[in-house]
């Protein structure tokens, strides 16, 4: 089972553009809270990609917020420094999701990588708030400055693609109609998914994800169109919720047999200079 992020819809066969992978890598992350306070963690990444990845924190990072990960990333995943030993980089914060791990509070968080610039609005104004505008070439977030900090939903979003079976339920018809497809994003109420099937407002379907066995019921609450692209349903589950607390503990695992990079010590060592 397989967990990626979603970069953009696609009318071509493999909808994923960039995998995460687990990893044993780890990060040293600083946040800058504010002109006079800045602290740093060192933590294990979950996931990795070359525009983002996954981690979790002893305290938390705000949703919009910049924050910098310096780490000995694999040179494929690299936008730019291949050849030096770390790598830094600047990170917009996409969720905070307070969780446990063995019974102690952790905080799961999720950046978007942006490059190693550090805007000239950041160093004027550490919290300041920013989203995601777009994609550069080099396949790097680009950013800009948000004018009200994010407002947390009732039920935290995650942009994660699971590999998920819907069927569409017709009364009228024999043919039980299926199509094995994979998420957008979900959240514990609901989750947005690529799909053809002819669903419409209204309609209910069944929701199957196999790698986290979880089986739902659900009502399809808008059906969105593009032009060259897929459909995609978004779908709010019937009488029941999304195990997060699943995903979440799926993403920390390492798979046996991995022959993925250990961690190197010296990312500990390592303090990224802000000016």
């Amino acid at each position: 089972m397989s967990y990626s992020n979603i970069i953009e819809e696609t009318s071509a066969p493999e909808h994923r553009t960039v995998q995460r992978v687990p990893t044993e890598l780890k990060t040293i992350v600083q946040v800058k809270e504010n002109d006079a306070e800045t602290w740093k963690e060192v933590t294990k990444v979950t996931t990795v990609s070359r525009n983002g990845a996954g981690f979790s924190l002893m305290r938390p990072c705000k949703v919009g917020r910049l924050v910098t990960l310096v780490m000995p990333l694999d040179p494929q995943l690299r936008a730019y420094d291949e050849t030096a030993e770390l790598y830094p980089v600047m990170g917009i914060v996409q969720y905070c999701n307070k969780g446990k791990i063995e019974g102690e509070a952790v905080y799961h968080v999720g950046v978007g990588f942006v490059g190693k610039q550090i805007p000239a609005s950041f160093k004027a104004d550490p919290t300041q708030n920013y989203r995601i505008s777009g994609m550069a070439k080099s396949g790097l977030w680009t950013i800009t400055e948000a004018e009200s900090a994010f407002k947390a939903r009732k039920h935290p979003r995650y942009w994660i693609a699971l590999d998920v079976m819907i069927t569409q339920l017709r009364k009228d018809k024999k043919e039980v109609n299926k199509e094995e497809t994979f998420t957008q994003n979900l959240s514990a109420s609901g989750v947005s998914v690529v799909c053809s099937l002819d669903s419409e407002v209204g309609d209910k379907v069944k929701f199957a994800c196999k790698g986290l066995d979880f089986y739902a019921m659900a009502m399809v609450r808008n059906r969105k169109e593009k032009e060259g692209q897929p459909p995609t349903l978004h779908l709010e589950f019937i009488e029941t919720t999304f195990p997060i607390e699943r995903l979440l503990l799926a993403q920390t695992e390492q798979p046996k047999g991995s022959d993925l990079p250990p961690p190197a010590a010296k990312a500990a060592q390592f303090e990224y200079r802000w000016d």
